[in-house]
């Protein structure tokens, strides 16, 4: 079983792989272009491991919440490479493939420098999400088990329960394997927009799309 799976979603990207057994996970740094360098990246982690695109049995995205440029281009590239094969693909949010390793919390995740992507667990399963400004953080938050990632900068004070994922990538992998071991495959990939920032509105508006946040 060979799979190849893209995350665009952060300002730091990824790549995975699954190939014959051996997981590979390419990093591909902030100060690299997500547009520019990803498919570059793609090839290489193909061409190290001896694969071609036709060899491929699943592909996998990480859909969002994110950069809404960032979702598209990892989005587009998934659907570009399987276009002519038809293969089977996972779709799956960054709130999904954590669940396995929060058990009850609350992830946090960088939007704005203002504001937070949310979402709250309960016995490893997703209850709800959305979208938060710092300053109307809840108070009850301060009771419960905070999560963050290691690679992400968020402005909490010391009063919360702050648990660090230093391994995301890793858990990521591990999700899109469970899932593919469990048969649970799209139907088709679709982003996952909980906001957008002004610039972000902007670019839609001036596509002509209409995108709906509630």
């Amino acid at each position: 079983m060979n799979i190849l799976g893209i995350d665009t979603t952060k300002k730091q990207a990824y790549v995975f792989g699954v190939f014959d057994d051996k997981k590979v996970i390419d990093v591909i740094p902030t100060y690299e272009k997500h547009s520019e360098n990803l498919l570059q990246h793609v090839e290489g982690v193909l061409t190290f491991n001896n694969i071609k695109v036709k060899d491929v049995d699943v592909f996998a995205n990480v859909s969002g919440p994110g950069s809404f440029t960032g979702i598209r281009i990892g989005l587009t590239t998934v659907k570009a490479l399987n276009f002519p094969f038809k293969k089977k693909v996972i779709n799956l949010s960054v709130f999904d493939a954590l669940k396995s390793i929060i058990k009850n919390g609350i992830l946090l995740l960088e939007c704005t420098q203002s504001s937070v992507y949310f979402c709250e667990y309960k016995n490893n399963k997703v209850q709800k999400y959305g979208v938060v400004d710092y300053v109307a953080m809840p108070e009850t938050w301060k009771d419960v088990s905070l999560y963050v990632l290691k690679e992400e900068h968020l402005n909490l004070d010391s009063s919360y329960k702050i648990n660090v994922i230093d391994n995301y990538a890793e858990c990521v992998l591990d999700e899109i394997i469970s899932e593919v071991k469990k048969g649970n495959f799209s139907q088709n990939c679709a982003p996952f927009y909980i906001a957008l920032s002004q610039a972000e509105k902007a670019l839609i508006a001036k596509e002509g799309g209409v995108q709906n946040n509630d």
